[in-house]
């Protein structure tokens, strides 16, 4: 893959546009806790971040399948990046509200949905379905040792120049990402489809994934984890404060998300050696299993370095789950559905399940306690888990790889 020239350059743009937005992903929350002290604030911006997949999956997936996947990365790159310096604009002039900051995630959410559908397709048009997972795990791996660095990183800068001033960065890196897309000299389309009824397009990639009874039990399967996914992202700078005192400025804050994006890290670096010996059903039921054990670990967590461990355990077993059901989804799909049927499993994961951790998580933070948040949301993870085991059956051959039974 590294010999790859241009998909070195897709991989330059995701990597610069991650560690921006893994400094903003620390920077949001913090600012939004500051200025209201709501666990409820800081669940819904998390929410928001994911809710705008649920508005815009099926338009975006049927309408960009027709479209450059180039011009519509490049396009929507931009955009974010206009939309994040806007923050550290407001809080020039003192003008940055609760709104604002709610407007702008919910924003970038919105043409990050554009950016996905393109991006879906992109990667197995530039390298192929031979190369697709270690093109994945190249993506998924680096982005997320950025993602080790980054937090930590933030929680610095947020202390030496406050988390508005540390937004700018995110916008940079947008932009920058623009760029090198740009660059990518080989097609990102393998076919065109020509222009349909809307309707008649979307109504193709749900009967797809409707059809197809892998893509949909792994969709299923995905939305459990979502939701005890949202739980964790919209709670981990209240989890910090209110369970272990860790001001919401301290360093610490960034500690977290940089265990986090390790146990990501980890995931990515041994996913192509687990999919070329376990089927991806397997993969997929022992990752929501061993989740679940994960949160238990986290919510009986009575000390810091425990409840670090944990994160970093979460990360792992929860980006083995994603990045294997996004494979998955990927070499079922013809070149020519991409769009459509990963924004509407995207959607129905990312759109509707990580939303409903989020808000749920912190409604039940502030009614009752973070833990007892953690646990309830926990719930369909478990129930997503007794799922996949119950359709564990041994069947001859295999699908995709070594089968996607």
């Amino acid at each position: 893959m590294w010999a790859d020239r241009e998909f070195g350059k897709l991989w330059l743009a995701r990597v610069v546009s991650t560690a921006g937005s893994a400094v903003s992903g620390v920077a949001l929350p913090v600012l939004m806790y500051s200025l209201t002290g709501s666990a409820v604030h800081t669940g819904a911006l998390a929410a928001l971040t994911a809710a705008p997949y649920l508005v815009f999956g099926l338009p975006a997936g049927a309408l960009v399948d027709r479209m450059h996947r180039r011009t519509v990365m490049v396009v929507t790159d931009l955009v974010s990046a206009a939309l994040l310096a806007s923050v550290p604009v407001a809080a020039a002039v003192d003008g940055l509200t609760p709104l604002h900051l709610l407007l702008v995630a919910a924003g970038v959410a919105s043409v990050n949905v554009w950016f996905d559908a393109a991006n879906f397709g992109a990667v197995p048009a530039l390298v192929g379905s031979a190369n697709l997972v270690r093109a994945n795990s190249a993506i998924w791996s680096a982005a997320t040792a950025v993602h080790m660095a980054a937090p930590s990183v933030a929680g610095v800068l947020i202390a030496v120049i406050g988390p508005a001033g540390t937004m700018a960065l995110d916008a940079v890196s947008f932009a920058v990402s623009a760029v090198f897309v740009r660059m990518i000299l080989r097609p990102l389309n393998q076919t065109r489809r020509p222009r349909t009824s809307l309707k008649a397009d979307i109504r193709e990639g749900l009967e797809f994934l409707w059809r197809e009874p892998t893509v949909r039990l792994f969709t299923a399967l995905g939305v459990g984890q979502a939701i005890a996914g949202g739980a964790v992202t919209g709670l981990i700078v209240v989890y910090a404060y209110r369970v272990f005192d860790v001001p919401e400025t301290d360093a610490r804050i960034g500690v977290l998300f940089s265990a986090l994006a390790a146990g990501s890290f980890a995931a990515t670096v041994v996913m192509p050696r687990i999919s070329d010996v376990c089927s991806p059903r397997h993969v997929t039921t022992v990752g929501l299993s061993a989740g679940v054990g994960v949160l238990t670990l986290l919510v009986g967590a009575d000390q810091w370095c425990l409840a670090v461990l944990s994160t970093a355990l979460w990360g792992l077993t929860s980006t083995i789950v994603i990045v294997n059901g996004l494979t998955v989804r990927q070499l079922a799909t013809p070149d020519r559905l991409q769009g459509r049927v990963n924004l509407v499993g995207r959607m129905v994961t990312f759109g509707v399940g990580q939303p409903i951790g989020a808000l749920a998580g912190g409604v039940l933070a502030d009614a009752l306690s973070v833990k007892a948040a953690l646990v309830i949301t926990a719930l369909p993870l478990v129930f997503a888990a007794a799922v996949g085991w119950s359709q564990m059956k041994p069947e001859p051959g295999g699908e995709l790889g070594h089968g996607l039974k």
